[in-house]
């Protein structure tokens, strides 16, 4: 099912899965490192649980990694998932300018998750690997799925239309960026594509999914924090809640209908 050795991936995800234990488990430790860079309380109120799922994704990354290099096919969708997820959210730590001193190993796992993930899509035999996808796969359900974040472009557009506006920089406007001109565009390709049933769409759909299911979590997680902790929250957290639900769901039955090697 691959072209190529994947040996420069499985090297690259194990120093991901190193420098990501590290970072999340100091940010755990001392969460007050990121006050001096981050200017929202709210957004520091949700960091806390953002590194709790990071430090539990690391070993996750590294059994997934095991299980790919076994023959599992679902293993492998879960491994570019997982980089998909770390290469979005430390592109905050790293486009932020979040200074502390693990700042290096933000810059490391953005990085090394980024081109691992090119490397290893690249890698793969896209035919070969929808040979592997049950015909009763419900595709255009999840296609829906992968095209929820379209939803999400209204809120970003009236926050860049307020950022103009104002002249000032709000403290979550990076996600303006990555979104925008990254991740909605290339799940919109994906739902297009698993719509059509076309081979790349089973393969960049699932990938994604994992992805959408983990941010589902993290940012429901995150909002349910602020609230216990006295914050208001915008609109957004309904996205955010129906993301989880749809997203786990989605990502469930992907997996059901993937064969397991």
């Amino acid at each position: 099912m691959f072209r190529h050795s994947l040996r420069p991936y499985y090297v690259a995800g194990g120093l991901v899965a190193a420098f990501l234990a590290i970072a999340a488990a100091a940010g755990l430790a001392n969460p007050g490192m990121y006050a001096p860079f981050i200017h929202s309380d709210a957004l520091l109120a949700g960091l806390p649980v953002q590194d709790f799922v990071s430090l539990l994704a690391a070993p996750l990354l590294v059994a997934v990694m095991i299980l790919a290099r076994r023959g599992s096919t679902r293993a492998l969708v879960l491994w570019a998932g997982l980089l998909v997820f770390f290469g979005y959210y430390y592109a905050f730590y790293c486009f932020g300018y979040v200074y502390t001193l693990y700042y290096p190993l933000y810059l490391a796992i953005m990085g090394l998750s980024t081109y691992s993930l090119i490397g290893l899509l690249s890698a793969v035999d896209v035919p070969a690997f929808a040979e592997q996808v049950d015909v009763w796969l419900p595709a255009r359900f999840l296609a829906l799925v992968l095209a929820m974040p379209l939803l999400l472009v209204p809120l970003w557009l009236m926050g860049i239309v307020k950022g103009i506006q104002t002249q000032q920089v709000g403290a979550g406007d990076l996600v303006f960026v990555l979104d925008l001109a990254f991740l909605i565009p290339a799940m919109t390709y994906a739902a297009v594509q698993m719509w059509r049933r076309r081979p790349q769409g089973y393969l960049f759909g699932g990938v994604l999914l994992v992805k959408a299911a983990i941010s589902g979590i993290l940012l429901t997680a995150g909002s349910l924090r602020q609230v216990l902790m006295g914050f208001q929250v915008g609109p957004d957290v309904g996205m955010y809640v129906f993301l989880l639900i749809a997203g786990v769901a989605g990502i469930f039955l992907y997996m059901r209908n993937l064969h397991r090697s």
